[in-house]
């Protein structure tokens, strides 16, 4: 008889995990702001490029930002945009891959929208998982996650590259390979 009280308690201690998991994802998220436009004054000038480029520029970028974190991920343009990265589930690490298609909105920043989640071979609930990545990966002030309207928000006017170098996106059709964007050099620059 005692295999059946393993089994009872092997059982309600899974209900137990399962059910302080839900409590933890179905947590409310703080809300969305969006930060202010800044922008330079300076020569524009109009860049096109290739997703190959691209994925070279994005991925130093969010190295260089998240290299005292713990979790890390990668993103690349291909049919859609695609952030992936390893979380550990009872002691081993499982792939959660999410993909957006990326769309150019006011101001030329980039929302990533109809996102697709997977965890190793299960398809996810996007709310879900969207409130989990803004608690815990380690994002730019730049990006802003959005759980309530499933997208995720790129403040491309906010962000600063080397020298004081600011985007904004023109054009993203990954389909075509096309990418073009404005890129303004500040001439009011300390020297």
């Amino acid at each position: 008889m005692n295999w059946k009280r393993s089994v009872f308690v092997l059982a309600a201690v899974n209900a137990v995990v399962l059910i302080l998991a839900a409590v933890w994802l179905l947590q409310p998220s703080p809300p969305v702001k969006r930060p202010e436009r800044l922008d330079v004054e300076g020569a524009s000038f109009t860049v096109y490029s290739k997703k190959a480029h691209l994925n070279a520029v994005i991925n130093d970028y969010l190295a260089e930002k998240t290299k005292d974190h713990p979790l890390r991920y990668d993103v690349w343009l291909a049919d859609r945009v695609y952030v992936s990265s390893e979380i550990p589930i009872f002691g081993r690490n499982v792939e959660l891959v999410v993909s957006f298609v990326p769309k150019v909105v006011k101001g030329g920043n980039v929302e990533l929208v109809e996102p697709v989640i997977s965890l190793g071979d299960w398809k996810l609930p996007v709310t879900y998982v969207l409130r989990y990545l803004q608690k815990h990966a380690p994002l730019p002030d730049e990006v802003i996650i959005d759980p309530g309207r499933a997208r995720i928000y790129v403040a491309l006017h906010e962000i600063r590259f080397g020298n004081g170098y600011q985007v904004a996106a023109k054009k993203i059709d990954l389909a075509a390979d096309e990418i073009v964007f404005t890129l303004t050099i500040p001439t009011n620059r300390p020297r």
